[in-house]
């Protein structure tokens, strides 16, 4: 039976484009992104959703919070804050997508933010939201990575340069031109007993010339049983799943 794909490109925070191969079977999946900037006096990581991501944050996070909003051209810059100051964040939210940093306490002094937001260029594509330093040879970017998630399936992908260490110590299974890895979920005795023999008890770890990325598939706990359509789903990801990083 042919296994129907579908091809699209995807932006990293750091401007890396991806192309990436699922089967339709999978179904649609939400985007978000992970990057950390780190400099002389200057840490910071920054998570990245999709428009409306942060949705929850004056209501279900930072209720009756402090919550500033300053217009830039081609986005919005917001900051939240806890109404007893117990903890802070800054959102840039652009037609697409948004990028978040967390500041765990108080939100910085205006001139903190400042220096803050000069230092972080910050561009909205329909393909992905990019974050990069502006003083690239001072501040440093790694931990970029593009994640995929749906309510079937979480997939991850990183730059093979970045990643080769973290790999199994041990060989593969070669698949077409990746080495692919199994690695056993950590879960509850009750959960690992009902998944055991399914490809749900596993990790998939995918790494070929320029990607390393992952498949992990999910399930409801409280299910009586795995859906066929599950099955099928389960079976064409891991054969067709493909990525491609390139800088």
């Amino acid at each position: 039976m042919t296994i129907m794909l579908s091809r699209f490109t995807r932006a990293a925070a750091d401007s890396a484009r991806l192309t990436i191969e699922l089967p339709d079977s999978a179904g649609p999946l939400e985007w978000h992104g992970l990057t950390k900037l780190a400099g002389p006096g200057f840490a910071r990581s920054f998570s990245l959703a999709q428009r409306g991501g942060n949705k929850a944050l004056p209501t279900h996070v930072f209720p009756g919070g402090r919550v500033e909003t300053f217009r830039r051209r081609g986005y919005d810059l917001t900051l939240y804050e806890a109404a007893d100051r117990s903890d802070s964040c800054l959102v840039w939210a652009g037609p697409y997508n948004e990028a978040k940093t967390w500041f765990n306490g108080p939100a910085p002094r205006r001139s903190v933010l400042n220096a803050l937001v000069a230092a972080v260029e910050f561009t909205d594509t329909p393909d992905g939201a990019i974050v990069r330093p502006r003083a690239r040879a001072a501040i440093q970017q790694f931990g970029t990575t593009v994640i995929g998630a749906n309510d079937r399936l979480l997939v991850m992908a990183t730059d093979a340069r970045a990643s080769r260490e973290s790999l199994p110590d041990w060989q593969g299974a070669d698949r077409g031109d990746a080495e692919v890895w199994k690695v056993a979920l950590d879960l509850d005795p009750e959960q690992k007993a009902r998944v055991a023999g399914t490809p749900y008890e596993w990790k998939y770890t995918f790494a070929n010339q320029s990607a390393v990325f992952t498949v992990q598939f999910t399930f409801d706990p409280d299910a009586a049983s795995f859906r066929a359509a599950d099955t099928g789903m389960v079976d064409d990801v891991l054969a067709g799943f493909k990525v491609a990083w390139a800088t």
